[in-house]
């Protein structure tokens, strides 16, 4: 199953729908077809490459940020759902770069 890696130190993580406990974390470098081959996967939150993911879930769907948000338009917002087997999981450094690391 495909899975992605994220340094995450800026908080840029919400829920969005309690009743469901759907997060959204964004502003991600990814393609839109990177995220689309996500959708179903795990993804997977860290504060550093060398250190267990501290957050993380499954990867229900994504958005394209629109023109409007400027700088940061194009950028990916990933919507997942949170779960604690994604806590405390470590990835080997191998594979990471600009802040991530995709697993296929």
């Amino acid at each position: 199953m495909a899975a992605i890696h994220l340094i995450e130190r800026l908080g840029n993580m919400e829920p969005v729908d309690a009743g469901r406990k759907e997060w959204e974390s964004g502003k991600w470098a990814v393609s839109p077809d990177t995220a689309q081959k996500l959708v179903g996967g795990s993804i997977y939150f860290h504060h550093g490459q060398d250190k267990p993911s501290y957050f993380g879930g499954k990867v229900i769907s994504f958005l394209v940020l629109p023109e409007e948000h400027g700088d940061m338009a194009g950028r990916i917002v990933f919507r997942f759902v949170p779960s604690i087997e994604f806590k405390n999981v470590r990835t080997e450094r191998k594979g990471w770069g600009n802040e991530k690391k995709i697993v296929w």
